[in-house]
């Protein structure tokens, strides 16, 4: 075994665990990428418009890629020399025969999972057996074992966000860092590339720490394991007889039978051969039956050791009073029973005549606003060819107003076809608006026109004129003139 067991508490036990990466942590990772980077690739192929999907399929799939660091942990640990090829091998007995059906169903959300791992993998316990070690494992270490979970959860967070905020700040065209929060905080994300880019950041950042979660649990697992058995002892008895055994091959066949029959000379005279298997088991039970085998307990009391007060008589009270004051609190419950009841009534009123007024305005349409955040958003304020417009304000290097006519004129083009804006809205409230009720590609288009106008008005940043053309002539497709029948249905 290349670990030293002895005893440690818990949080020693999870720095064991790191400790145990940094040395055996290459054929871990290695053996983690083997499984879970064919399965992300064939997740994000299939999910290919919906990457969200994808990285909620890969987050719930972790109890069968934690198996595979386990199984690799553990035959480092002990020794051997394992095979990334022959772990991928026995994946399917590996998992079969490790409860990996319970892991993925009713003990997905287990918050002390990577410490009830070994249990079922490595012990191979099910059932009754499993559920009596794990309550034996979890009376000191669950509280730790959570810990990790919720410290590591946090740790991957943290290592997604700053992954993708240095992904932001390295990009050319640079993305001003109080959007990426307002995204990040709001759970607003943009077109299905930013989504993919997301989910690859999400699984590489699970791919970091997740194996550190695995060793963490195995070592606190260890440790337990150690208390209750004496694990450390055992070793030692285990390196003692392989230290005789070679000294007793070295001293030749002689010097053993010497040693074999002084043996014999000195043992005690046996009782016969028929009652030799009933003595070892009674032997245990006689151990067994001492209440101080194999048992610790702690009890805590408060113990009084200060001066004794002398004893005295205590005239029993007169609990006339009592009772007219249990007779007048009940007429106060009563009397405020009806008052809350009354004041109930008259605030369900109160919102029922207030939800009928507010249905009856709401069949009214709002009033169209002129301005929205600066913006004169009027019809009349826009050239009869917008698209033309802004590819004339581009060539002649007014990216700004050409931006700004693309932006105004889009809010108009919402408005004229029942999107309603708010006069109080920001540009956060309507670029919601627009992606709630606008069609896809409308809205994906919107999104990169409200972000180029942001970097250039907020941040100060260029804009290149083909950029601006080009932002032009899509608006076009986008925005096609409104045909008669479309002008007569419009609000």
């Amino acid at each position: 075994m290349t670990l030293r067991l002895r005893p440690r508490n818990a949080w020693e036990a999870l720095d064991l665990g790191l400790l145990l990466v940094r040395d055996h942590g290459r054929k871990a990772y290695l053996a983690w990428a083997a499984v879970y980077l064919p399965i992300a690739a064939a997740m994000l192929a299939f999910f290919w418009d919906e990457p969200i999907y994808a990285w909620l399929v890969l987050w719930w799939l972790k109890p069968l890629f934690d198996r595979v660091v386990l199984e690799v942990l553990s035959v480092e640990l002990f020794g051997g020399d394992v095979r990334i090829s022959a772990i991928v091998r026995r994946l399917p007995g590996t998992l079969w025969r490790s409860g990996i059906v319970g892991a993925l169903a009713w003990r997905r959300f287990d918050l002390a999972r990577s410490l009830h791992l070994p249990v079922y993998q490595l012990e191979r316990l099910s059932g009754k057996p499993a559920r009596q070690r794990i309550r034996l494992l979890d009376r000191e270490a669950r509280g730790a074992a959570v810990w990790l979970t919720f410290l590591l959860v946090n740790l991957e967070s943290i290592f997604g966000f700053a992954i993708s905020i240095g992904v932001a700040l390295l990009l050319p065209v640079q993305v001003p860092v109080d959007v990426i929060l307002e995204n990040w905080f709001r759970g607003t994300f943009g077109p299905t590339a930013d989504m993919m880019r997301g989910t690859v950041i999400a699984a590489i950042s699970t791919s970091a720490i997740e194996p550190l979660y695995v060793a963490c649990g195995f070592t606190l697992y260890l440790q337990r394991r150690t208390q209750l058995e004496g694990w450390d002892i055992e070793l030692r008895f285990r390196q003692l007889a392989s230290r005789l055994e070679v000294a007793a091959r070295a001293g030749g066949a002689g010097i053993a039978a010497i040693l074999l029959a002084a043996a014999l000379a000195m043992a005690p005279a046996s009782e016969p051969r028929a009652a030799e298997p009933d003595r070892p088991t009674a032997e245990i039970r006689e151990v067994l039956k001492d209440p101080e085998f194999g048992h610790e307990e702690q009890r805590w009391r408060l113990v009084y050791v200060g001066p004794k007060a002398p004893e005295r008589k205590v005239e029993a009270p007169n609990l006339d009073w009592l009772a007219k004051v249990i007779e007048a609190a009940a007429k106060l419950a009563r009397l405020g029973a009806w008052i809350a009841f009354a004041l109930a009534a008259g605030f369900l009123i109160y919102h029922l005549a207030r939800y009928v007024r507010l249905r009856a305005r709401s069949r009214t349409r709002a009033a169209r606003p002129d301005f929205l955040f600066g913006l004169d958003v009027r019809p009349e304020s826009l050239p009869d060819d917008v698209a033309s417009a802004a590819e004339s304000l581009a060539r002649e290097g007014r990216i700004r107003e050409a931006l700004s006519l693309l932006y105004r004129a889009s809010l108009v083009r919402f408005m004229d076809e029942g999107l309603e804006f708010a006069q109080g809205d920001t540009e956060g409230d309507c670029l919601r608006r627009v992606r709630d009720r606008a069609a896809p590609r409308r809205s994906i288009y919107f999104t990169r026109l409200v972000n180029a106008w942001q970097l250039l008005a907020y941040g100060h940043r260029p804009v290149a004129a083909a950029v601006a053309g080009e932002f032009a002539r899509e608006w076009r497709s986008q925005f096609p003139p409104a045909g008669p029948e479309t002008q007569a249905s419009s609000p």
